[in-house]
This record gives C-alpha cells, structure tokens and sequence, in this order.
C-alpha cells in the first residue's frame, strides 16, 4: 500500500496529526466477544509464515495458494482460481476466491471481502539494505488469515446474509520494485477486475471491504481517506456496538493506496481495514532535512523490516479484527442491498 499520493511507502502525515496527544489503546481485557477465534487464524498464520517468504511469482507463494485453498475446502467450500502470466512482469498470477451463496446466486448483489497473501519481494535489489529474510507475518499473513475464518463464520453463521458473500485472495500487491511503482503493483487485483468486468459480474458487487496489515499488537484501525464515507460510518458504529470505539478510527484521515482503488475504479464503493499509521521505521519514512521520525509509545513499526514476524503478532489482536467485521456484516448487507 501507499500513504498519501507523493510519499512512497511513508507516512507523512500533517502537523495537527503529529501534535495530537498520545493516542495508546489499552490492550486489557482481551478480545471482544463474537465467532472469530483469533489463535485459530494465528495457526494459518503460522502456516504461511513457515512456507518463507512468498513474494509474487515464487515456488513459495504458489504453495501458499495450495495452503489457503486446502483450507477453504475443508470448509466445504469450492475454490476457484483466476490464474493468468502478467504481460510485463513474465510472473503468474495466482488470484483466490470463493463464494457463499445468497438469495439470488446468479443475479443477486455481492458483498467482497479481500486480502493480499504475497509479500514484500526483499531479495535481489541493487540496495543491499532492501536485501533481508522477510516472513511478512502481519503484512501477508494477518488478513488472508482472517478471510479463512471469516468465511468459517459466515458459512456457519445465522441467519445467512440475503447478498452474495465472495471472499478473495489477491495476488501480486507489493511493488516489485522496493520503493512504490505504480506499474508495478497492485496487479493481481487489476487483472482480477478486468475479468470481473468482461465477464458481467463487477455491476453485481455493491460492496468491496480489504483488510491489509492484520495482527499487530495494540490494534488499530485507520481512518482512510479512499474509502467510502457510508462504509466508515458503517464500521465506526459496529466499532461502538462492539466496546472497541478507540480503536477504530482514532487519527485523522489519511488516503492510502491499496488494492481497493481497482474496485473503486469500477464505481464499486470500498472499505480499507487498516492498521498502518505509526508502523513505519524511521529509516523507511523518507524524511526530509530536519523532519522528524512519526512514531508513537506503544505502536510497534515493523513495516517492511524482519520485525514483521510471529512476535509481533497478538491473536487478540485477529479476533479484534475478524470480530469487528461480523459485527458490521448485517449492516454490510443491508448497504449492498441499497446500491
């Protein structure tokens, strides 16, 4: 993803931001209650962690295809693949989804749910501090996690959502190049837009949620400036219902770029479910002379480091965030119903 249309990869945030009191969210009293079991979305985590890093076009990523539709099927949930080579790039595409059927499975609205499961490529760059094991435990780990138990919940939930729910697996997010290139990510979900279009199917989803960098410690979630206002309005008050109400949005917005825009680019009204701001090292900020660094006491910054690891991980911190989405999923219904 990309903060803000000119800073790469960083969080420059404005000065009324930074002069805000010290915002740190109490981690007591564990998880809020609801059906998303955060050690059970831990364990995939673990799973896809120990393939290696799994950057785009990899052996490793394609294992980890293999990995998450196992586990949809053991759901009883059928998988399918949209799998194409990238024109430019000469990599495959892996894109997953799968689907739980509505009232109208043919005809009726879609309610989308995605995450990207690739991480940052940190190999082979001329700069030999781009050059590092990265596992991205929370930055391709976290939120494909939770798309497996979120559909576990969903399927055995009652009363089913009347709209068709899809859950997508996006491929290919990180910019293959280490600092952000415009053509060079973000492409699993370009490619699985444009078939979404040419086949007829984009006009039927009403509504398309993206969770990104699941897991942290101390969970957040940012406010983004791309999302629709209905949708953030949406969540704020499943945030409230839920007892997490400082949690859930409690920084100005701030636009990021992510896979969300391809949807959007189609009239399809988005939400980013996000937790980035503060997580950036000083070293990856691209400050400018005399700048200072953005972090804050209780906020750990493993972004694109090998600090983004199991340790620094919090499966309450995944139930936080699966739950939040089930609280809000009626809601999500009924907007997709709406549209």
């Amino acid at each position: 993803m990309l903060v803000g249309p000119r800073s790469p990869r960083s969080l420059l945030l404005s000065a009324a931001t930074l002069s805000l009191p010290l915002l740190l969210v109490a981690c007591g009293g564990g998880a809020p209650k609801g059906p998303i079991d955060g050690g059970a979305a831990m364990r995939h985590v673990e799973a896809m962690v120990k393939i290696g890093p799994r950057p785009f076009g990899s052996p490793e990523l394609a294992k980890t295809a293999d990995y998450i539709q196992a586990e949809v099927e053991k759901l009883g949930l059928k998988m399918e693949r949209h799998e194409l080579e990238h024109a430019k790039e000469k990599k495959t595409i892996r894109n997953l989804y799968t689907r739980i059927d509505g009232e109208d499975p043919v005809n009726g609205p879609i309610l989308m749910f995605g995450a990207h499961y690739d991480t940052k490529l940190a190999a082979g760059h001329d700069d030999s501090s781009h050059n590092f094991p990265f596992v991205g435990a929370i930055d391709g780990g976290g939120a494909p996690a939770l798309l497996i138990e979120l559909a576990r919940a969903i399927k055995a939930g009652t009363p089913k959502p009347k709209a068709n729910v899809w859950f997508y697996w996006i491929d290919a997010e990180e910019s293959v190049d280490w600092i952000w290139n415009d053509d060079r990510a973000l492409l699993g979900s370009d490619a699985f837009c444009t078939m979404l279009s040419q086949t007829k199917v984009m006009p039927r989803v009403k509504a398309f949620v993206l969770l990104d960098l699941m897991g942290s410690k101390n969970i957040k979630f940012d406010k983004d400036a791309e999302s629709n206002s209905s949708l953030i309005e949406l969540f704020k008050k499943a945030g409230d219902r839920l007892g997490i109400a400082d949690r859930v949005f409690p920084l100005p917005m701030s636009p990021v770029k992510d896979d969300h825009l391809n949807f959007r680019r189609f009239g399809v009204p988005t939400f980013l479910m996000i937790d980035f701001t503060f997580r950036v090292p000083a070293h990856l900020q691209q400050l400018r002379p005399n700048q200072q660094p953005q972090q804050r006491d209780g906020y750990e910054q493993w972004w694109h480091t090998p600090d983004d690891n199991l340790e620094a991980m919090d499966p309450v911190s995944l139930a936080i965030a699966g739950n939040l989405v089930m609280e809000a999923l009626a809601d999500l219904d009924a907007f997709v119903h709406k549209k």
